[in-house]
């Protein structure tokens, strides 16, 4: 990608993020956090487009067994139910509140 090569890029994208966070009040991080989260979602709809599509004949009980072996071993989940629902619920009401203000601004 050409960011990584070009500092005036980096910078003027730096600017726009910097300056975006004034406009909706929010902080620089999280509206870099918040584009990393929307590529994060889109790229995990796409798997599960394809997991649908692969799996489109196969029993619930098969599918179940599925799920269970794939969720042991992403090693993303790690903590308490809890804990994990309350992150997410944070998370999914900060994306949901920035996605609002950059909707407003016709950024997205």
């Amino acid at each position: 990608m050409m960011l990584k090569n070009d500092e005036n890029a980096r910078r003027s994208v730096s600017e726009w993020i910097v300056q975006l966070a004034r406009k909706i009040h929010e902080r620089p991080e999280d509206i870099v956090w918040f584009f990393n989260e929307m590529k994060r979602r889109e790229e995990w709809e796409e798997k599960l487009r394809e997991f649908e599509r692969m799996t489109e004949d196969v029993p619930p009980e098969e599918l179940f067994e599925i799920a269970l072996r794939e969720a042991e071993s992403s090693g993303e989940l790690k903590g308490s139910v809890e804990d994990l629902l309350l992150k997410a619920k944070e998370d999914l009401r900060k994306f949901e509140r920035i996605k609002a203000k950059l909707k407003r601004l016709g950024v997205i």
